[in-house]
């Protein structure tokens, strides 16, 4: 009994240590000109609900979310804001509502979220793992 407990905690500790996009079916793009290539879970968070407004280096946050009822959306969501969007959306009608926040803008296609982010210098947004992305755009390494 006693080793069943010890390979249940070592397996916890081992989950919290895997790249939260590994174990994910989404990947999360910036600009190829954004210097940062590691963020947080939490990190991200801030970013997509506007908590943090701009990247380290200055440059104003561009965040792009999917349709609401993308599957990617749904499991970015609960990857990253550990919510699900009706939570996030009923967070930001809060932000609009008290005048603080507006969302962030959403597209229809992982296509269209890769373009916005090739064009905006602060852009971060997230699309399927199997998207191609092109050399205007990088994929950022995700951590618990």
């Amino acid at each position: 009994m006693m080793k069943r407990w010890r390979l249940l905690i070592l397996v916890v500790l081992l989950i919290g240590l895997v790249p939260v996009a590994e174990s994910a079916d989404f990947k999360v793009v910036v600009n190829a000109s954004n210097p940062i290539t590691t963020i947080t879970a939490k990190e991200l968070s801030g970013l997509f609900l506007k908590k943090d407004l701009t990247w380290p280096d200055g440059q104003t946050v561009a965040a792009v979310d999917l349709q609401p009822d993308s599957p990617v959306r749904v499991e970015f969501t609960l990857a990253i804001h550990e919510k699900k969007v009706s939570a996030i959306k009923s967070y930001w009608q809060r932000q609009i509502f008290q005048g603080k926040a507006v969302p962030p803008m959403e597209r229809s296609s992982e296509a269209e979220v890769v373009a916005f982010v090739a064009t905006n210098p602060g852009g971060v947004g997230y699309v399927a793992s199997a998207t191609s992305l092109n050399a205007r755009v990088k994929e950022l390494r995700v951590e618990n």
